[in-house]
């Protein structure tokens, strides 16, 4: 039998050490590498504080199902990544569909209901309004007249049927108003446009605000 020398005996000692610090998890595919547990519950698991500075490419990303919740990643200005849940009622999202309920107003008429939403953090778009008593208009038709504007710093709701009133002026009406209101962070803000129309019906924009 030929003796092994040096060499072959360092190199059959660290391949022993290798196997002996990783415990064969390497070279096992029913095993998991815990760095910081004990207990992997992948192939790889991080327990900790993970920097990754050239990039992260992900393999497979599964189509979202009809009858599952759905949830994102967020990265806050701390760089730190959070979950946000849109299932959860009581938790954060991207974006919220409120109905405002306005009971007994002066007949049919909202001047200025105020929502209290920060106008500065968010968008609300008025979608839909009704007014559940019959008017009195007369001969001139008329139409809901609604919108959201913004006053002292938060956004405020206006309702009307112009050139009407409530048939019986002692009914309590209500109207039912459904707002979208979604974070400024979700959407880019280009500000206010002037449009001088000269005294004309048509106009165009100068440039279009996006091509």
């Amino acid at each position: 039998m030929a003796l092994k020398t040096n060499t072959q005996i360092r190199l059959t000692t660290k391949l022993l050490a290798i196997l002996m610090l990783f415990g064969g998890s390497a070279f096992c595919q029913t095993e998991g590498v815990g760095i910081g547990t004990t207990q992997p519950r992948a192939k790889l698991e991080v327990a900790g504080d993970t920097r990754i500075t050239t990039g992260l490419e992900i393999a497979v990303i599964e189509h979202l199902e009809d009858d599952e919740t759905s949830t994102f990643l967020i990265q806050e200005q701390t760089n730190k990544i959070k979950a946000l849940d849109v299932s959860n009622p009581t938790g954060a999202a991207l974006g919220y569909i409120q109905v405002y309920e306005i009971y007994n107003p002066n007949e049919d008429w909202v001047l200025d209901f105020d929502t209290q939403v920060n106008a500065t953090d968010f968008v609300l778009n008025a979608i839909s309004a009704s007014y559940d008593r019959e008017l009195d208009i007369g001969s001139n038709a008329s139409i809901p007249y609604y919108s959201a504007f913004i006053k002292n710093g938060t956004w405020h709701i206006t309702a009307d049927f112009p050139e009407a009133n409530n048939r019986y002026p002692s009914e309590l009406g209500t109207w039912t108003i459904t707002c979208l209101i979604y974070s400024k962070d979700l959407s880019k803000q280009f500000g206010r446009i002037e449009i001088p129309m000269n005294n004309s019906s048509t106009g165009a924009a100068t440039n279009p605000i996006v091509d």
